[in-house]
């Protein structure tokens, strides 16, 4: 391959920024929240009486979001399809880490259309939900808006890389890995691969400052992670 240009020079930079910045960001936020003193127990009744119990607590909410079930089954449905089909994407794009793909996630790779498609129809659940339900879309602030259409953006744009414009997925590899050693190899592919990069790379940056970071936030709640009295 040719040598890389000035643009891609710039885009592994911007490669690596983003990703160190975004876990030394989320590092300190939780770091943070984890050094801020809680004047008053405030645990959402009924609550568990010891560490255990509020440990199984803490589980449940984070695999299940049984608060959330509570709420609104509806709502429900769009984020289990949008956590569990984010989280499986995850677990496949981690193979881009190694010159050869663990062989553990070799019998993933078939089902990450339907991963996808789970991403994709969570994302639509839940825009639909900011704009036709009357509460929620009075509450609603721009930046809610942009976070679905950025993850959509990035599905979308992943899509397309899988089914019309494929690309040399191991050239990818090699380009992320060179950008986490702060060095730089040829990218491959066009306008798809770019825009899905840089996506993927303005998510990692602000994932830190923004309200996605509810994830690891539910373990700090002080209504869910506190003790009855």
């Amino acid at each position: 391959m040719s040598d890389p240009g000035l643009a891609v020079q710039a885009l592994s930079i911007a490669c690596a920024l983003a990703i160190y910045g975004g876990v030394v960001g989320l590092a300190l936020r939780m770091w943070r929240w984890a050094h801020t003193p809680q004047a008053i127990p405030i645990p959402l009744t009924p609550a568990p009486r010891t560490r255990a119990g509020v440990c199984l607590r803490l589980f449940v909410e984070l695999v299940g979001f049984r608060t959330l079930w509570r709420a609104s089954p509806a709502t429900w449905c769009g984020c289990v399809l949008l956590h569990y089909g984010l989280l499986f994407t995850l677990v496949l794009h981690l193979r881009f880490l190694w010159p050869r793909t663990p062989l553990w996630i070799v019998p993933l790779i078939p089902y990450g259309t339907y991963a996808s498609l789970a991403l994709t129809g969570g994302l639509l659940v839940l825009l639909a939900r900011r704009l036709l339900v009357a509460r929620v879309r009075y509450i609603s602030v721009p930046s809610d808006y942009l976070w679905l259409l950025l993850l959509l953006c990035i599905v979308v744009s992943g899509a397309v890389l899988k089914h019309i414009w494929p690309v040399d997925a191991y050239q990818v590899g090699r380009f992320l890995r060179a950008a986490l050693r702060i060095d730089t190899v040829a990218l491959p592919g066009g306008m798809a691969l770019w825009l899905h990069l840089g996506a993927v790379l303005l998510l990692a940056a602000l994932y830190p400052v923004g309200k996605l970071l509810h994830g690891p936030g539910v373990l700090f709640a002080p209504t869910l992670n506190a003790r009855a009295p």
